[in-house]
């Protein structure tokens, strides 16, 4: 008996490793001033058919630095005070079960990821595993797949139909996914953390999220030589939210 399962770990950046800073605090015996914005106006504005939040006239509003691509990074300005509102990310569930595998038979099991970001910058959610499919008991692995022509990788999709290739992938379907996901036939394999590939990028969009939604279809097959046991990996989610 072989059978499959997959444990998953969320992880939500927010602010990762930045210091705090502090905006100037202004008093009198008569008023206290936090958090001081003198501009020409701010705020929200909607009507029937659009949102708008907007900084008119502020002086040193905007982004400085890079995230993830300098050594320090600050949002100035409403829109960034306006942004950390709302941020969430969800997992439908969080144990994948394949059951009992058979030779030349692929079984799928999926979940849904759910995003909400009120960050005028986006969002991207990446994933990557902790290693292949593992015997609990042992060292044996389900190697990730290549798809059917051995033409897939962490990187790239490729069709995977045929049910005597064996392996592990999975294939997306749903709101702001890669495009390489063309359909449901089309898969690849997770970035394996142990061999330090690079997570990948799942969901992502310069826009705001409100509850976007993909869903995750994992497939697990085996060959005939396959030791018998129980296998087991963590497929770990980090969303980011954009600045």
């Amino acid at each position: 008996m072989r059978k499959a399962l997959i444990i998953f770990t969320t992880c939500s950046l927010f602010l990762l490793g930045f210091k705090l800073a502090h905006a100037e605090r202004l008093e009198s015996d008569s008023y206290v001033i936090t958090f001081g914005n003198f501009n020409v106006t701010s705020g929200e504005k909607s009507s029937t058919s659009y949102n708008v939040t907007d900084t008119v006239g502020q002086t040193g509003s905007g982004p400085y630095g890079s995230y993830g691509g300098s050594t320090y990074f600050v949002g100035s300005g409403f829109q960034y005070i306006y942004q950390i509102d709302t941020f969430r990310f969800q997992i439908s569930k969080t144990l994948i079960d394949f059951g009992e595998l058979a030779e030349q038979t692929h079984e799928t099991d999926s979940h849904t990821l759910t995003i909400t970001t009120q960050g005028a910058g986006g969002y991207s959610v990446y994933a990557y595993e902790l290693h292949p499919l593992r015997q609990l008991e042992g060292s044996e692995e389900i190697p990730n797949t290549t798809c059917d022509a051995g033409t897939c990788t962490h990187t790239t999709a490729g069709i995977w139909t045929n049910q005597s290739v064996a392996g592990f992938g999975y294939n997306m379907t749903g709101n702001d996914i890669p495009a390489h996901f063309i359909n449901s036939t089309y898969f690849k394999s997770f970035a394996n953390n142990e061999a330090a590939e690079a997570m990948q990028v799942v969901m992502s969009s310069s826009n705001i999220a409100n509850a976007r939604q993909s869903t995750v279809t994992y497939k697990a097959g085996i060959g005939s030589s396959q030791a018998s046991g129980n296998y087991e990996t963590a497929v770990v989610y980090v969303a980011v939210p954009g600045f």
